[in-house]
């Protein structure tokens, strides 16, 4: 089990490598690729799928938290909803 643990941990370490080298030699191999207008391009285009990923992001956090809101209201109107039923089988009991 702990080679096993260690196989997963050297792969991941080789993926971590691969994917942070193409991340980083992708700018400079556009810089030599592409003239000075397409490169201002790919930068507007890159900041502004930034933001739009980062307002889907936060539309979903804030749906969520939203959700969690409207869930604690229905618990808390459930709960004395029981308390009021409760008490008037009590007072019909009597």
């Amino acid at each position: 089990m702990k080679t096993n643990n260690i196989i997963k941990s050297i792969a991941l370490s080789i993926a971590a490598l691969a994917v942070g080298f193409f991340a980083i030699s992708l700018p400079f191999n556009l810089f030599d690729m592409l003239t000075k207008d397409a490169m201002h391009i790919v930068f507007i285009s890159e900041i502004v799928i930034y933001f739009a990923v980062a307002m889907v992001y936060l539309a979903l956090a804030d749906k969520k938290k939203q959700d969690e809101i409207k869930e604690e209201k229905r618990l808390e109107e459930r709960s004395r909803k029981i308390e009021r039923v409760q008490r008037e089988w009590i007072d019909i009991a009597a």
